[in-house]
């Protein structure tokens, strides 16, 4: 099977810190959860998969791209979610969706994503107005909303109400047979963990460990 991303003695530091420290991880295609605690370096690798960031030392490559090199070649493949960036609250909801789904193809499964998780009732408002439930709300149907081989997820079972999580798991239960899912997490939703291909655990920059839960699709 197809290796999605391969990191090979991975470093990340800013300043004098140490964000990730000789991280070697070969992700083939399915859903992958990354989990540990706070600043053990999960969101770093995400960004570093995604051509956020540019390693300190050694190497990463997704879909054999180097992301920070070949950001151009690897943008309309992914599509990503982080925890807390800031959304353009000059706008409203239905305004920023329609700038990045035309920027971008949109999946069949859109129009869906926003009809389950209610943000067609809100989506006139302006984002300023909006709680932080709402906000992740509509980031998440965005980020799912578009066609990619690769999406990249931050904490994407926060502040959600019970009704919307068991939507978000149920789309990316169904995305997950197509395409590769990165998310990194506190939480695990029973039926998320059931279908993941490997739990990958982060500790103080470190992999300490990789559980391979079932045979990814």
């Amino acid at each position: 099977m197809e290796v999605v991303v391969e990191a090979v003695s991975l470093c990340k530091r800013f300043g004098f810190d140490w964000a990730l420290r000789d991280v070697n991880l070969r992700l083939e295609k399915g859903l992958h959860l990354l989990m540990g605690p706070n600043g053990s370096g999960k969101t770093t690798f995400l960004k570093l998969a995604v051509g956020m960031l540019k390693p300190t030392s050694g190497s990463i490559r997704v879909f054999g791209l180097d992301p920070w090199r070949d950001f151009g070649k690897l943008a309309g493949r992914v599509s990503v979610m982080f925890e807390g960036t800031p959304l353009p609250w000059w706008l409203t909801g239905v305004e920023f969706a329609e700038q990045v789904l035309r920027a971008r193809r949109r999946s069949a499964i859109a129009e869906e994503l926003f009809s389950s998780l209610a943000i067609e009732e809100y989506w006139e408002r302006y984002m300023l107005t909006y709680s932080s439930g709402m906000k992740k709300r509509l980031q998440l149907a965005v980020a799912l909303g578009l066609e990619a081989d690769l999406y990249v997820l931050d904490e994407p079972f926060t502040l959600l109400d019970e009704q919307s999580l068991e939507v978000v798991t149920r789309f990316i239960s169904e995305l997950s047979s197509n395409a590769t899912i990165l998310i990194a997490t506190h939480f695990v939703p029973k039926s998320i963990e059931e279908i993941a291909g490997s739990i990958v655990r982060f500790h103080n920059g470190r992999i300490i460990g990789i559980d391979k839960v079932s045979k990814c699709n």
